[in-house]
C-alpha cells in the first residue's frame, strides 16, 4: 500500500536543515575561535563544507559500490569522525579548512 511521500520530505528537508546549519554556524564564533583572521581564510573554511560534501557523496556512492553499503557507511563513518576531532583540536586555520572539507 502506498503511505505517500510524508516521511521522504521530512527526512529531505532536515537534511537540507542540517546543510544550512553547518553553513552559518562557522559565523558566531569566528572572532573568538581564531581571532585575527582573515576574511579570506574564514570564507574558505566556509566554502570547504560546500566544496568537500558534493566530492563526499559521489565517492560515498563509488563506494557503495564497490565496497557494499555496510563499507561504505564504515568508511564514511571513521571519515566524518576524523574531520570533527580535527576541527575540535584545530590550532590553525588550516586545519579548520582540512577538516571542513573532509
Amino acid at each position: 500500500k502506498d503511505q505517500g511521500h510524508g516521511d521522504d520530505i521530512v527526512v529531505a528537508a532536515a537534511s537540507q536543515f542540517l546543510v544550512g546549519y553547518n553553513t552559518g554556524v562557522m559565523n558566531a564564533p569566528a572572532n573568538v575561535v581564531f581571532p585575527g583572521h582573515s576574511t579570506l581564510s574564514w570564507s574558505l573554511a566556509v566554502a570547504a563544507f560546500a566544496v568537500g560534501g558534493p566530492l563526499g557523496a559521489v565517492m560515498g556512492g563509488r563506494m557503495a559500490d564497490s565496497r557494499g553499503r555496510r563499507g561504505a557507511l564504515l568508511i564514511d563513518t571513521w571519515t566524518f569522525l576524523l574531520g570533527g576531532l580535527l576541527q575540535t583540536f584545530a590550532l590553525d586555520m588550516v586545519t579548520i579548512i582540512v577538516s571542513r572539507f573532509i
